[in-house]
């Protein structure tokens, strides 16, 4: 029995450092939106000096908008080599426009590409437009299946450009999809319904 006790009492206290670091990062998040930076980075460093990728990428996101790039790009790269999306997304941007380090379009394209495959949204859109593009080096036709699935994860976000894409593709065999009007159909659908639901209302004249 006390075994089990004291087994309880370890698991307990395990759980609680380990929701230590996410309840602080939310209370320095709300800060930053609060637009209370100061205590944002207050709060936000000695959990990115521990080691917490979140806090690590947010900081380094304030840190960038201040003009402090250096220390940003380091930041971001810590979060990423932890797998931290936003880590990633913010590595990537750093690649593509070369702040912080040499603009390398390739390792732009991977870190987005990591950062999507975590499921971060905005960098769905880009990888997939990458490819659209032909931007940062996205080869479809060297890699159609990379293509494909870039393509399908954002239209399956609401992403029209790529919605249109997989119509032209599933009607003629691009992106390394099968000829399949049932689908284009429903991607066609899809892409209709969303234009005619982010078209800007009418205005009513008096």
């Amino acid at each position: 029995m006390l075994r089990i006790v004291r087994a309880g009492v370890l698991i307990l206290v395990v759980s609680l450092a380990q929701a230590a670091p996410a309840d602080d990062y939310d209370r320095g998040l709300q800060a930053y939106r609060a637009g209370d930076v100061t205590t944002a980075m207050t709060v936000l460093r000695p959990l990115a000096k521990a080691g917490h990728g979140p806090s690590q990428s947010l900081l380094a996101f304030i840190l960038e908008n201040a003009g402090f790039v250096d220390e940003s790009t380091s930041l971001f790269q810590l979060a990423a080599a932890q797998g931290d999306p936003e880590g990633h997304y913010g590595l990537g941007n750093c690649y593509l426009t070369g702040r912080g380090v040499a603009k390398d379009e390739k390792q732009a394209l991977l870190h987005f590409s990591k950062a999507a495959a975590l499921g971060h949204a905005l960098s769905i859109n880009v990888v997939a437009a990458a490819y659209l593009q032909r931007q940062m080096g996205a080869d479809a036709a060297a890699d159609p299946q990379a293509a494909q699935q870039a393509l399908l994860r954002a239209a399956g976000q609401g992403h029209l450009p790529s919605a249109d894409a997989l119509v032209e593709g599933y009607r003629g065999g691009r992106w390394g999809l099968a000829v399949d009007e049932a689908q284009a159909a429903q991607w066609q659908a899809k892409a209709a319904a969303w234009r005619k639901e982010r078209s800007p209302a009418p205005v009513k004249r008096k």
